[in-house]
């Protein structure tokens, strides 16, 4: 069976061959952690096969010192193959602190990992997240959703910091976290920095960009990507709508303002909206004017194939995403430091992206053809 050109045997070597180098340097990093507590000079290594959950790794380079006293912890001393750096890595990712993940370790397995070796194990990402969040991307995508998370940060004094994500649905229709980043506050500056680096990665023919209510932002994507359009979330527009009127009236308004998100076409919404008007204008004047004016960033979405038109009318996908990063770090009150919320960004997004590698967006093989028109259209060649 083969997706994407790519057999299914190829991705079984590539799994192994990623997983052998991961452990490789788990195992690097142990044998570093031990000789700077105890004495003792390395000696090369050894080969050996290893039993993985991802199958049989053959030659596998294992450190060794001089008075074989240095074991490492992937292997014990049964030679029963045990993934401590995907316990490790999967711990931490899920808000557990480094003293935390060593006492678990030593109560299960007897390992005697400290802290500061489960900190240096999860510090191997470092160079990792700079490839990352530096990594070339595609030239098109269909989408790109921006929303930002806020997380507390021990700085001085400790206080909430935004982390913007980006999510592209590539041009074949697959999700992918494009890149994420810590900044000081929400605004359409920091997002400008966002989509330039977007663009500077190789981001520089997308159909449509999808945001929540940030002031201005639809003029940054304009000024660097001309040709895209621009679509306000209207999951972040009917809240609006609810925060700003009556109790009593809020669930008959909210109504009546999702009818505008429900139909056909566009030429329906418009009606739609003109019924809403002449509802609502005497009682809520400002929110019927403000709605009247961002129409066209509220139907944008009706310019795009039915199939595929749920998912591009707000960043649900990437709130989603956003809560379930809210979920995994609600037991650390604050992070220590930059470096360790940017390793639990980073996680969260390799997990992200590995899950959707061969997802497809829902409707996207009815109206494909449709897409590729209109790449076809906006950037010809």
């Amino acid at each position: 069976m083969e997706y994407n050109n790519i057999n299914i045997s190829d991705i079984d070597s590539i799994i192994k061959e990623t997983v052998k180098k991961e452990i490789e340097k788990i195992m690097k990093i142990e044998q570093d952690v031990f000789l700077s507590e105890n004495t003792g000079i390395k000696n090369g290594y050894y080969t050996r096969n290893l039993k993985t959950k991802y199958g049989e790794i053959d030659d596998m380079k294992v450190p060794r010192n001089r008075d074989n006293s240095f074991h490492s912890a992937v292997i014990d001393y049964n030679n029963r193959a045990i993934a401590m750096d995907d316990l490790i890595i999967s711990m931490y990712s899920n808000g557990v602190s480094t003293r935390r993940i060593s006492n678990i370790l030593k109560t299960l397995f007897n390992n005697k990992y400290s802290p500061s070796s489960v900190s240096k194990i999860t510090d191997a990402a470092i160079e990792e997240i700079n490839t990352f969040l530096n990594r070339k991307l595609d030239k098109r995508y269909i989408a790109v959703y921006l929303d930002g998370l806020f997380f507390y940060l021990r700085r001085a004094p400790v206080d909430k910091e935004p982390v913007i994500f980006a999510i592209g649905i590539k041009e074949t229709g697959e999700y992918e976290i494009l890149g994420f980043y810590l900044t000081v506050k929400e605004s359409h500056n920091n997002y400008r920095d966002v989509l330039t680096d977007l663009y500077n990665r190789g981001l520089t023919e997308p159909l449509l960009f999808i945001a929540d209510g940030i002031n201005n932002l639809d003029e940054e994507v304009m000024r660097i990507f001309p040709r895209a359009d621009f679509q306000s979330c209207t999951i972040h527009y009917l809240r609006g709508i609810k925060s700003k009127v009556k109790e009593r009236d809020s669930e008959e308004i909210v109504n009546d303002a999702n009818k505008m998100f429900n139909c056909n076409d566009k030429k329906d919404a418009v009606d739609r909206f003109n019924d809403f008007k002449i509802k609502w204008n005497n009682k809520y004047p400002d929110i019927v004017y403000n709605t009247e004016k961002s129409t066209g960033k509220l139907f944008r979405f009706y310019d795009y194939p039915e199939n595929i038109r749920r998912s591009l009318k707000s960043t649900n996908v990437i709130e989603r995403e956003n809560e379930e990063i809210r979920r995994r770090i609600k037991t650390v009150s604050s992070f220590p430091d930059q470096d360790s919320a940017m390793k639990i960004f980073y996680f969260k997004s390799v997990e992200f992206n590995s899950k959707h590698i061969f997802r497809k967006m829902n409707g996207y093989f009815k109206c494909r053809d449709g897409i590729r028109e209109m790449f076809q259209k906006r950037y010809p060649l």
